[in-house]
């Protein structure tokens, strides 16, 4: 488990909607599951309303484990591979 550096991944809006903006966040090849990202410079750490991650060997899982300081953790069950987040919050 490490910490991933949101400057390491690729992020981009996925979609702008009022006051509230879904970030795709794109992890390095090297991401493992358990791993951490701090999502708080992006969006509003409080009022984070939803995440979810895909991989090739997991599908589509929840990111149930976000902090209110704005870490989430990566769920899955699988090392080294490139995931990509979709995350709805407050900008």
């Amino acid at each position: 488990m490490a910490a991933i550096l949101l400057s390491a991944c690729t992020v981009t809006v996925d979609a702008a909607l009022a006051g509230y903006n879904v970030h795709k966040i794109v992890t390095p090849a090297t991401a493992d599951d358990g791993d951490t990202i701090d999502i708080s410079s992006i969006l509003d750490a409080t009022q984070i309303v939803a995440a979810s991650c895909q991989a090739a060997t997991d599908g589509w899982l929840p990111v149930a484990a976000i902090t209110t300081a704005g870490v989430l953790t990566i769920p899955g069950s699988t090392d080294n591979e490139a995931r990509t987040i979709y995350v709805q919050g407050r900008i």
